[in-house]
């Protein structure tokens, strides 16, 4: 009898734990599916949070690139009650963004969506006067240069999740430090050890100041020009004309602001001029005390005649064929 009896029990408390165990799965696949508000928001803020970069220095320890904190503006349209009072309100503070596709963000079912990124301190204290449910703040790592666009092409940027779009900021990318961000590792850049550069900012400074020169003495459409260390190879300046801000790099991506100095196509001219006399003189063919003739100005191979560009009509030596 004993054992009778304890059947149904046995079947109770197994249909309790399966309907437990799917009550579970049941809603494990609804915070993966639909995520709630709270956890989309830990994520976002999360994430926002973690995108910090190492402060990049000169030889000098000069500053060239650090973070900043600062703060932007979300929503959680789900816990937003009236969307077109909330969409009037905003833009009312914030006039930049447009109304219709405000209205559109805060129209879905989302549980976070961004309202603007980096936002001004007075911006915030107005935001958080409206006292709108549904609305909060992000704090958020900015990138800034506090040197401008002097060595522009040498940083690159970091674009407005503070990722690396070009440059030293793209290579740093590109040596592991969004898996650090993504491990939680490196929360602000004091968290990380500083980049430093061989360049060196004095000399960056001289050498822009002379490009800017040379661009407005012969009316060019742009300059480039680079200092190494010829003992070590160390790149000590380098300068494309035009540049741009990499704090604001809305024109970076305009074709006329490459990096002169490893994109492109140039005839080499005189400057070949090192390569072929080493040649020369490594093969034994001239010495430094050679001399040739250079009357004529001009020497011809089959149809092609080339000429000189400022002949003397006098016999040159090696040296002065160089120069």
């Amino acid at each position: 009898m004993s054992g009778e009896k304890s059947e149904p029990r046995v079947g109770l408390v197994i249909l309790g734990f399966s309907g437990l165990f799917l009550a579970i799965v049941g809603r494990l696949v609804m915070l993966g599916a639909f995520p709630s508000d709270q956890v989309g928001l830990r994520r976002a803020t999360s994430n926002a949070i973690s995108a910090a970069r190492p402060d990049i220095l000169d030889r000098n320890g000069i500053q060239l690139a650090t973070d900043i904190r600062t703060v932007s503006v979300f929503a959680e349209p789900r816990n937003i009650l009236d969307k077109d009072e909330a969409t009037e309100l905003l833009t009312a503070v914030l006039p930049d963004l447009n109304a219709k596709e405000l209205r559109d963000k805060l129209g879905t079912k989302k549980g976070f969506v961004w309202i603007k990124r980096e936002i001004t301190p007075r911006q915030q204290a107005e935001v958080h006067r409206l006292g709108i449910p549904g609305v909060g703040f992000v704090p958020e790592n900015k990138r800034v240069y506090p040197n401008g666009n002097v060595a522009a092409h040498v940083l690159g940027f970091a674009n407005v999740d503070n990722i690396g779009i070009a440059g030293i900021e793209k290579y740093i990318d590109s040596q592991g430090l969004q898996d650090l961000n993504g491990a939680g590792f490196a929360v602000q850049a004091s968290d990380l050890k500083p980049v430093q550069l061989s360049i060196d900012m004095r000399v960056q400074h001289l050498l822009r100041d002379e490009l800017v020169k040379g661009l407005e003495k012969y009316r060019a459409i742009a300059a480039a020009g680079a200092v190494m260390d010829v003992n070590t190879g160390e790149m000590i300046a380098l300068v494309s004309l035009p540049d741009f801000d990499p704090g604001n790099p809305v024109d970076a991506l305009e074709k006329d602001r490459i990096n002169r100095m490893n994109v492109g196509v140039y005839e080499m001219g005189s400057t070949f001029k090192a390569l072929t006399i080493a040649m020369a003189l490594d093969s034994g063919k001239a010495s430094i005390n050679s001399s040739y003739s250079t009357a004529g100005g001009m020497m011809r191979f089959g149809r092609q005649v080339i000429k000189e560009y400022h002949g003397t009509g006098r016999t040159l030596t090696v040296p002065e064929v160089f120069l």
